[in-house]
């Protein structure tokens, strides 16, 4: 057997914030959609934690499925700024997991979430059990939201997958990469800012994640797979449209929720696959291609294979977007 995505729970919380804020540092709604395809995003309260905000999501994956045992839980943020302890062990207490469960905290920025699904998928396929990846982001807090380049750029999130193994799952494939010498090309800390090199930022994820796609796609058509959906992280409308129209996805749905939610870092793809899913513009099973690229510098992508419960699709933690 081999492991898939089979529940999927997301929260965006807070402060709905729209371009119109932007207004006082001379961005306009029209300006900032058209060079990005955000439209507003959702920061988290000052007073909410990343671990009370991730647990959110994982209890509910907990309590659906009492007879599953659900033997690791990642948690995958860049937003925690390096505190020791992580945050890992206090949501799976929060979320109701069992002591006996394995948990650590995870960072690959923007690609989190695929690090993610590669180190679970691995875990469940090792026959230990079903395993959440979680992701939480609180951007905003990393963020000087008067700097034109990035203030319009985030947004804040959280969602969980379960994953477990089927006999019906296909294998899935990854493809990953790093490179230490692109480091400066993107760079945060809490309360400082963040950084970014936009043109060198745009060309290298577009050139990445098609390559990234390219690669999976020749993996599965080998074996006669083909994706139901494809969904990149969700960092810019103009790359996703750049690598969709420079990449061959056949008839898979292509998403793209940038306006609704920004940049939420590693929370971007399971957002978006949760939105879509609510908003049936996606099937309910099938097979998905999820590539990312972020600081690091850091890429990688994910063909997987996916199935939700129909009656599960409105299940929402938080305030719906």
């Amino acid at each position: 057997m081999t492991a898939g995505i089979v529940d999927i729970v997301t929260a965006t919380t807070g402060t709905h914030v729209p371009n119109s804020f932007f207004d006082g540092i001379g961005l306009t709604d029209e300006w900032i959609r058209r060079r990005t395809g955000v439209g507003a995003r959702w920061w988290i309260d000052e007073s909410d934690s990343l671990e009370e905000m991730a647990a959110r999501v994982c209890a509910p994956l907990v309590a659906r499925h009492p007879d599953l045992p659900i033997a690791a839980l990642l948690v995958v943020s860049s937003s925690t700024g390096g505190a020791v302890p992580g945050i890992a062990q206090q949501v799976a207490t929060k979320a109701g997991l069992p002591t006996n469960t394995l948990t650590f905290d995870m960072s690959a920025a923007c690609t989190g979430f695929i690090y993610g699904l590669i180190t679970g998928m691995s875990l469940c396929n090792g026959g230990s059990g079903a395993v959440i990846v979680c992701c939480v982001e609180a951007m905003s807090r990393m963020l000087d939201k008067t700097d034109r380049n990035t203030g319009p750029l985030f947004g804040d999130g959280a969602a969980a997958v379960l994953l477990e193994s089927r006999p019906t799952f296909r294998d899935h494939r990854w493809h990953a990469g790093s490179d230490g010498d692109g480091a400066d090309l993107m760079r945060g800390k809490l309360g400082q800012g963040i950084q970014l090199d936009g043109i060198r930022v745009y060309h290298r994820a577009v050139r990445t994640m098609t390559e990234t796609v390219k690669i999976l796609r020749e993996g599965d058509a080998g074996a006669g797979v083909e994706p139901s959906i494809v969904i990149g992280h969700q960092a810019n409308s103009r790359i996703l449209q750049r690598v969709r129209d420079e990449s061959d996805i056949g008839d898979a749905v292509f998403v793209d929720c940038v306006e609704n939610f920004g940049n939420t870092s590693a929370a971007s793809i399971p957002l978006a696959l949760g939105a879509s899913l609510r908003a049936g513009t996606i099937p309910t099973s099938g097979r998905a291609l999820l590539v990312a690229y972020g600081a690091g510098e850091a890429w990688g992508g994910v063909t997987v294979d996916f199935e939700f419960a129909a009656d599960l699709l409105d299940e929402h933690t938080g305030t719906p977007a």
